[in-house]
């Protein structure tokens, strides 16, 4: 009786005849099998190829070409591997090593599709349902193969920013790619990628998804429906509508930038978008009805490690109210305002700075659906904020960097995460919970939040309300308000009890003291910062909102920080007289090794000017400034708070765009009883700074060491005449003196572990 072929030599007989391209790679397969089995024989052959001296073993060739060998010995040493195989290995475990590869090449598709960056996004999302219609009994794929498809899947829709991938490819599957595809939009024949903030909260929802299996108090976390709009819809909303030259404005002087933005703005939102675009966002109103959303900036560039963006491009709310006609009109006008952002002046001054000018900006959006729930004719969630895991803001010795810090307030995120002139967020340490920047019940009542805002079902429009109007007349059907309101009663905060209060008859304060000391809220939160920080191998700020039941990540990315430099101590004795100023409060590290000019804005003749109008050339003046004097060799001092929105008397309003070549932003601020002015630690306004590296730091003028010396600012002489003439005769308000009268330079130091700073000239 004739012995019958073995199944695997039969395989490897039929693809010599019919497919040497795929017998080829089986046989490098099992090559690579039987070295890392240590067959000796396998040794041999890759001597042949790559030769060695025979006269001292070493190898030959190490600064020249290897010698080609020729195609037949090649064939032959590929040959060779199957019959070693089957002298050191079992038949059937070649028959199930042989079948197991050629079971991996069904879906080699998959692999050859997600290498193509080009590939469009119509063909990738059938190759990704083609590869999961395979039944997954008949799927097989190593390791290795499905972390290339993940970087590809990455890089393809993401970002290719290494970091980044480097995080990504532990943390989103391919899966995962496949579930998102009916939630992209964009044309079907382009190569758009979702852009920064939705990678960045993609990449933290599939972080905290994967520890939630381990790690109970991250159970509670989850997202918002989301979806997501590629970024090549710039292109070709510029394209479609005779816009190519907009591209070049970045390249103008900021005046004509300043100019342009606003024609610019109106332009965009009465263009069209092509029908294509227009069909698929029809289909996501269908799907959301009429639950109100928010249109989210998403661009190549932001929220990566290299910028974050804060605070440039916009987002807006949208009630989503009324016909399908008009909630899409809505929708696509708000669309066109944000991509009109990529050309606003403080958006192109920050890609200046960050040297990233030349990249061709696109912006993709996220559309997510308002976190939060119906309240009579408003809807917000119970509270939103922003939380970071580095804290340079510790009001307390006790309170370490890495404690963490979050703003909050009741409704929406809005006035959490910009700096406001008349109400104040929640601000707490994740890891320290117990330390409240307010203590007594005097602090708290004075210094609690005011005002909040929520979307205005009934007009259709974002508002800024009353909180204590909300509270009283909707209180008791406020989920979770327990947590947020305090009773303020003879003299002394009392918790709500919700079966036996009345709303309306109460005096409410927003003290979120249930919230803080009652619930694992913090705990909880806390643990989210320190496993995205630690998968990020860097700090994190995050966006969050809570409808009273879940915590919803609204957005993560890396948290801006200081640039590394030396430690450096204020040296003791310098004369008293040579002293400009110095601080110990709230201090961060770093230092200006020298700088010429001082921009000081006098509080008193500022909260003097008489008409608004008036306030708004101090901040013009500040600009022209900020240009026409040598970046970094100046500084500003003046009013807290720069750049807030709210009462113009209460600071300077100025944008990043304004003060962006600046050294260093100092605050004159006074303390009032036992609590210290809202600073702006946290928001938007003070990533810029950071990011800038422009040092801030707040002076509190009647603390045992705040100082000023204004005996050097007032006997010096004051430039602005010379430098902005057409603002002469705002001289009395804004005093420009430099030290090089005397040939000395101004140093700063600031020592954040002594908490003391102080600048002097030399």
């Amino acid at each position: 009786m004739v012995n019958s072929k073995p199944e695997w030599k039969i395989i490897i007989d039929m693809l010599e005849k019919f497919d040497l391209v795929l017998l080829n790679r089986i046989m490098r397969r099992m090559f690579i099998h039987l070295y890392r089995h240590d067959v000796h024989d396998i040794l041999d052959l890759m001597k042949e190829l790559e030769p060695y001296d025979d006269a001292n073993t070493t190898r030959l060739y190490s600064n020249m070409p290897l010698p080609k060998i020729e195609r037949a010995t090649l064939i032959r040493i590929m040959k060779e591997v199957f019959a070693i195989a089957a002298h050191v290995l079992p038949e059937n475990e070649i028959n199930s090593l042989v079948s197991v590869w050629l079971a991996q090449e069904r879906s080699r598709f998959l692999s050859i599709a997600c290498e193509n960056e080009n590939l469009f996004l119509e063909e990738l999302r059938k190759v990704l349902d083609r590869f999961f219609n395979i039944p997954r009994e008949e799927l097989h794929m190593s390791s290795n193969d499905f972390i290339n498809i993940r970087v590809s899947l990455v890089k393809r829709f993401l970002t290719d920013h290494l970091k980044y991938v480097n995080i990504a490819k532990n943390f989103i599957l391919v899966k995962d790619f496949h579930k998102l595809c009916p939630s992209i939009i964009g044309p079907n024949r382009g190569t758009g990628r979702l852009g920064g903030k939705s990678a960045g909260l993609l990449l933290a929802w599939k972080i905290i998804e994967k520890k939630k299996e381990e790690n109970p108090l991250l159970a509670n976390v989850t997202i918002p429906k989301s979806w997501f709009v590629t970024s090549d819809i710039t292109i070709n909303f510029l394209h479609y509508n005779a816009l190519e030259e907009m591209v070049s404005l970045k390249y103008a002087e900021t005046e004509q930038i300043c100019a342009s933005y606003i024609m610019l703005k109106q332009l965009f939102k009465n263009s069209f978008f092509p029908q294509e675009i227009t069909d698929q966002l029809s289909d996501m109103i269908d799907e959301i009805g009429e639950k109100p959303i928010i249109v989210r900036s998403s661009s190549l560039l932001e929220d990566s490690f290299q910028a974050s963006f804060s605070g440039k491009y916009k987002s807006l709310f949208l009630a989503n109210t009324g016909s399908k006609e008009d909630r899409l009109g809505a929708l696509l006008d708000a669309m066109a305002e944000i991509m009109a952002s990529v050309f606003s002046p403080d958006a192109i001054e920050y890609r200046k700075k960050m040297n990233l000018l030349d990249f061709t900006e696109q912006m993709g959006l996220l559309i997510q659906e308002v976190v939060g729930t119906r309240v009579g004719n408003f809807w917000f969630p119970l509270f939103a904020g922003v939380a970071f895991s580095y804290n340079e803001f510790r009001w307390s010795p006790r309170i370490n960097r890495e404690d963490g810090m979050v703003r909050m307030v009741m409704g929406l995120g809005t006035r959490a995460v910009d700096r406001l002139t008349d109400d104040y967020p929640i601000l707490a340490s994740p890891g320290k919970p117990g330390l409240r920047v307010n203590i007594t019940r005097n602090d708290i009542l004075r210094y609690s939040q005011k005002t909040m805002d929520v979307i205005n079902l009934e007009t259709g429009r974002f508002e800024s309300i009353s909180l204590g109007e909300i509270v009283k007349n909707y209180g008791d059907s406020i989920r979770g308000i327990e947590d947020i309101i305090s009773i303020d009663q003879d003299g002394e905060l009392k918790p709500v009890v919700a079966a036996l209060w009345n709303s309306a008859d109460t005096e409410n304060v927003p003290a979120f003291i249930g919230l803080l000391e009652k619930k694992p809220f913090l705990s909880e939160l806390n643990e989210v910062l320190k496993t995205l920080a630690q998968a990020y191998n860097n700090p994190v700020d995050l966006e969050f909102a809570c409808d009273g039941k879940q915590i919803y990540l609204l957005q993560c990315r890396p948290q801006g920080q200081w640039s590394s430099t030396v430690k450096l101590k204020i040296p003791e004795n310098i004369e008293e007289e040579k002293i400009i100023f110095r601080a110990d409060q709230y201090v961060t590290d770093g230092s200006i090794d020298a700088f010429s000019f001082i921009v000081y804005v006098d509080p008193e003749g500022y909260s003097n000017l008489s008409t608004e109008k008036e306030m708004k050339e101090i901040a013009q003046i500040v600009h022209i400034l900020n240009f026409r004097l040598q970046p970094k060799d100046f500084i500003l001092i003046g009013p807290g708070r720069w750049g807030s929105r709210g009462d113009i008397k209460l600071g300077v309003q100025v944008t990043y765009s304004d003060i962006n070549n600046t050294a260093m932003l100092i605050e004159l601020a006074r303390r009032d009883g036992d609590y210290m002015p809202e600073l702006s630690f946290g928001t938007h306004f003070f990533q810029d700074l950071v990011e800038s590296s422009i040092r801030y730091l707040p002076i509190y003028l009647n603390e045992s060491d705040g100082y000023l010396n204004m005996d050097y600012i007032n006997s010096s002489p004051n430039l602005l005449g010379e430098i902005v003439p057409e603002y002469t005769r705002y001289s009395d308000v804004i005093r420009v003196v430099s030290s090089s009268n005397t040939n000395e330079k101004i140093t700063v130091i600031m020592d954040g572990d002594e908490n003391r700073a102080m600048g002097w000239l030399i």
